[in-house]
């Protein structure tokens, strides 16, 4: 059977004008200069035109002294044996969203909380709280990394911000960068986020830098605020770095993003432009079609899963007639290998043990070759799964989380021996 732990006590769209001819700008520079160190607030980030001991944390005494080191091994016959779910009582959280991210020997999690902030809570290597409970400005959470020293988080923010952060164990901010949001909406060339999709991720790249990729609305000359998506990178220690672009698919209804050995893999919900469906990398190759597309936001595609590796990537969608797939693409975006899903295209999908990790319905799990077929049976958990992304971790386990009222769930898929 699976294991679970819970721990007791506290601890813790507008629509907008029809952009069809607007012709979507090439690749821009993200603006901004270096970081100099500490608390630095960096507007920009794509062109305007075209184109460890013990802690209290908040309401209580936190638990464990820090990570020591990787969890025992475990032992496990069944795919649902191999699921550990750890429940973190909270005061409360405004969405059921949540975030993990591997720091060295443990992790951290963060979650919307219902007092208006962003919380993160360290967590060793058996998924147990230490530390503070930090607390990080914002509304939404759309992107957690982590290391051992520092968290990166992509939030929204008010009134109509994109905004990276980066903070240290104590909560203190090394790194703020506006990516869009702060202008005059009435403005040619005036950036901001929020009024139509309000959507977007984030992922730490194997150099330590970042990406984000998400919505954004522009002033364009022809007085319409359109809506598009804008890929943005970042150094190591958040300023912005140039390169991506600065306007992708529109309207951009939803995006997915990975880094892998062949670098990013952005993935994006066209509704107009470069066309109709789902696209990889900008306008690179269009994954699937959706002719009944209104270039006016009705769509009829959704976006799941998303992993990269070497060979290319794989992705769980759904077509614009409500089949759902999980496609394997080579590097440039061409089809290699599918396999029909029976439930909607939104199913969740993660590296797992040398093979993938399809999560599916609410709360089935299955594991996967590299061919698309079945390693075993399914299995059935007692969580939900995750209105985040899965967190594929380096030692080949996932992780996930998912808030629920005054409970927090940390989900952690294990690699054990049988």
């Amino acid at each position: 059977m699976l294991h679970r732990t819970v721990l007791f006590g506290c601890l813790l769209a507008v629509a907008c004008g029809d952009d069809s001819t607007s012709g979507g700008g090439g690749a821009g520079a993200a603006g901004g200069g270096p970081s100099t160190g500490g608390s630095t607030s960096t507007d920009g980030g794509g062109p305007s035109t075209g184109g460890s001991g013990a802690g209290t944390s908040a309401g209580g005494e936190g638990t464990g002294a820090g990570p020591t080191g990787g969890a025992p091994p475990c032992t496990a016959s069944t795919l649902e044996e191999a699921v550990r779910i750890t429940d973190l009582p909270i005061d409360g959280a405004s969405s059921p969203r949540a975030w993990t991210a591997q720091a060295g020997s443990g992790s951290v999690v963060a979650w919307e909380g219902s007092d208006g902030s962003i919380h993160v809570q360290r967590l060793d290597a058996e998924d147990q709280p230490y530390g503070d409970d930090l607390l990080v400005d914002g509304d939404q959470l759309y992107g957690l990394a982590a290391t051992p020293d520092d968290v990166a988080l992509l939030v929204s923010r008010p009134p109509d911000l994109m905004t990276f952060v980066k903070i240290d164990t104590s909560g203190n901010e090394l790194a703020v960068t506006n990516l869009v949001g702060g202008g005059d909406h009435g403005v040619e060339g005036v950036e901001w986020f929020g009024e139509f999709a309000q959507t977007g991720r984030m992922v730490q790249r194997a150099d330590g830098s970042y990406a984000a990729y998400h919505a954004l609305h522009r002033r364009w000359p022809d007085g319409i605020g359109h809506q598009g998506d804008t890929l943005r990178l970042l150094s190591s220690g958040g300023a912005a770095a140039g390169g991506g672009w600065g306007w992708g698919c529109s309207h951009s209804m939803d995006q997915r993003l990975a880094d892998g050995p062949n670098g990013l893999v952005p993935i994006c919900i066209a509704d107009c432009y470069p066309g109709k469906g789902i696209y990889f990398n900008h306008n690179q190759a269009q994954l699937t079609d959706d002719p009944g597309a209104n270039c006016m936001g009705g769509y009829s595609t959704e976006l799941g899963g998303l992993v990269a590796d070497a060979s290319g990537f794989f992705l769980v969608y759904q077509d614009d007639s409500g089949g759902a797939h999980l496609g394997a693409f080579s590097t440039t975006g061409q089809p290699v290998n599918e396999r029909a899903l029976s439930v909607p295209g939104s199913s969740r999908l993660a590296r797992y043990d040398g093979g993938l990790l399809l999560g599916s319905g609410n709360t089935t799990l299955q594991r996967l070759d590299a061919s698309l077929a079945d390693l075993g049976g399914p299995a059935s958990i007692g969580a939900p799964l995750p209105d985040a992304d899965f967190e594929s971790r380096s030692d080949g386990e996932v992780a996930w989380a998912s808030a629920a009222g005054g409970t927090l769930s940390v989900v952690r898929v294990r690699v054990c021996e049988p």
